[in-house]
Order: C-alpha cells, then structure tokens, then sequence
C-alpha cells in the first residue's frame, strides 16, 4: 500500500513539473504580449515601407555576437538589469528605465538601435538608422544629403535610389525627407521580420 503512495506521489510531481514546462497556450501569450505593449511609451509617429509606426523611447535594441548571450549584449552596452522583451535575429530588444531619441548611439560595447511598433500588427522593428529615398531626379542627391545631414552611401540609379544614413532623429529625417518636393518616397529601414536559416 506505501508502494501505491509512493508510485502517486511521484506520478503528481512529474505531472506538475511537467504541467510547468510545458508552454503556455497561444492565446495566453498573445495576451501577455498586448499587455506588455500597452505599458511601452509611444513616441513619435513614423511612416515606413510597411505602413505606421511609432517609435519605443524605452525600447531599444543591440546586435548580439556569435559566442554571446543576449545578457552579455546588453551589458557590453552598459546597460544592467534590463527586460529583454525579444530577439529579433541577432538583434535583441531590451526594455530600459531610460528614454532615448530614435537615433543610433554608439557605446564603448558597440551600438544601439531604436525601435518601433507597427500600428497594425503590434510587432517591433529595428530601425538601423539607414533611410531608403527616391528622388524625383537622381542630380538632387547629394543636394538632398546636405540639406538635411545626411550621409550619401550606396546609389542605384537603376532603381532610382539613394540610401542615406541619418546621424540624429530617424523619425524626424524620414518625416522632413517625405516632406521634400524633391523627394518622391522616402522611408526608415526597419527590420521587423528575421527569416532564419532551415
């Protein structure tokens, strides 16, 4: 008969620690995550090539090394018991107490990214300081990199594009760059969606 309780007993703590480890249903996470995303600050609105965004001033983001724990990345930023709210590739994103611009920084550690939300779909992005513009003419380049700060990188006249580096604001370059007569299209890269390798 003890034999019998013994069995029980242990048949009901390997059924509760598997009950533990087991993961949480899709609708309990999607929950989770909505709520988390109701408590980020919004910042200003932006648009990209995938629609509305608002940028995170409590989010931010930093690429972590191949022999590297997110943990580590986000320490070697200077940054110390921080939330990681998810990884994004190599990218991970990290709840901090302090609020920052949406532009890259640069630390000792190496750099960090903002971030934003799509409006639509609730999911982050990484905005990598790169702004992907269309002029209406291919001469106004260089001329459209000294109005605003810009640094002219790579062009593809086939494609009608320059892609520019933004050294402050991402939000506020893309929404002056839009506002440009100049300027048929103008967006801020953001990575939203990783594909990782089968």
């Amino acid at each position: 008969m003890n034999m019998r309780f013994v069995a029980l007993g242990f048949m009901l703590a390997a059924s509760l620690a598997w009950a533990q480890e087991y993961p949480k249903p899709a609708k309990a996470r999607a929950a989770e995550r909505t709520a988390m995303l109701e408590t980020l600050q919004k910042g200003k609105q932006i648009t990209g090539s995938r629609g509305q965004y608002r940028h995170l001033p409590e989010v931010s983001a930093v690429a972590h090394g191949a022999n590297e724990t997110p943990e580590e990345a986000i320490a070697r930023t200077g940054a110390g018991g921080d939330q990681i709210i998810e990884t994004k590739g190599r990218f991970v994103l990290f709840r901090s107490a302090q609020q920052k611009p949406a532009s890259v920084g640069r630390v000792a550690g190496g750099t960090v990214y903002p971030t934003v939300v799509n409006t639509r779909t609730g999911t982050l992005g990484v905005m990598t300081g790169t702004l992907i513009v269309k002029p209406k003419s291919m001469a106004d380049a260089a001329a459209i990199a000294n109005s605003y700060g810009l640094e002219k990188g790579r062009e593809y006249p086939h494609l009608q594009t320059v892609f520019y580096r933004a050294g402050g604001d991402i939000a506020d370059a893309a929404a002056a760059l839009q506002a440009d007569p100049r300027v048929e299209s103008a967006y801020p890269e953001i990575i939203e969606h990783v594909r990782t390798p089968k």
